[in-house]
């Protein structure tokens, strides 16, 4: 990975440009047929700082979680109140979560808009376990939390930055894909396994606290485990991505309209097992 270019002396920065830190997870071995989760791939050799730049006005640190998350409920359940503030010992603490996953039956990168609460009995995870509803009306009453919760970044904003980051034109027509830019999109299934279940943990953790502010995001990332020019345009992808959250969130904050239903799109059958 060309991790080189973040080793330069970080320049000072303007008054009010503090540091942004962002703390990075990706899952582990999920199926036989992957037994590397690109997620993890790219996680792990993520740069410790990007440096203020003139396109990037805050310099950056990425604290990326010490080990590939297992694919289990009980584990995801049981780390996320620890991993996120106020109990994550991390300091400064994360201003921005992002948690990426493998989406194997995709072929292009997407942000996904929110989570649902419900509908994560039907798959077991590596530990042969299923979390049904009654679980999680136990975890998650439905008194107290939504059924669908979504990011308070502004996501549509997110996309544009990160596009135009990434070489895109600076004006989508709606044309054809153009296959010489990376394929990234906004989604709303983030699928019916553990990466909707860490995104909606994440994002009811700050609901709880907060309501209005959840800076939690989820990257879907298609197989690269084949090919090193792949998971090195992944690993570019999502520098790209942290790159634009951070810029977003300079530029807008991240309390938005949060609690909007099936924005930019229908939520789909949530039944594809790939989704780790």
């Amino acid at each position: 990975m060309p991790l080189s270019a973040y080793a330069a002396k970080q320049p000072p920065t303007k008054e009010n440009e503090k540091p942004v830190t962002v703390l990075v997870t990706g899952f582990g071995p999920f199926l036989s047929k992957y037994p590397k989760n690109s997620s993890w791939e790219i996680a792990s050799t993520l740069p410790a700082l990007i440096p203020a730049s003139p396109d990037n006005k805050t310099p950056i640190h990425i604290h990326v979680h010490q080990e590939a998350i297992r694919v289990a409920y009980k584990t995801v359940l049981t780390l996320v109140p620890n991993l996120l503030p106020p109990a994550n010992p991390l300091c400064p603490a994360p201003d921005i979560i992002l948690h990426i996953g493998l989406a194997a039956g995709r072929n292009y990168f997407a942000i996904e808009q929110g989570s649902h609460g419900r509908g994560y009995g039907k798959i077991p995870d590596v530990d042969g376990q299923r979390f049904d509803d009654d679980a999680a009306e136990s975890a998650f009453p439905a008194s107290k939390f939504p059924e669908e919760l979504t990011t308070s970044f502004n996501i549509s904003d997110v996309l544009a930055r990160w596009k135009v980051g990434l070489g895109h034109p600076a004006v989508d027509d709606g044309a054809r894909k153009d296959k010489r830019f990376p394929d990234v999109r906004i989604s709303t299934n983030a699928g019916n396994f553990l990466c909707g279940f860490i995104y909606y943990n994440s994002l009811a953790h700050y609901f709880e606290i907060k309501q209005d502010e959840r800076p939690v995001v989820f990257l879907h990332v298609p197989d690269l485990s084949g090919s090193g020019d792949k998971l090195r345009e992944g690993w570019n992808v999502t520098v790209g991505l942290i790159k634009a959250l951070v810029e977003s969130r300079r530029k807008l904050g991240v309390v938005d309209d949060g609690m909007r239903r099936n924005a930019g799109g229908d939520r789909g059958v949530q039944t594809d097992d790939n989704f780790a």
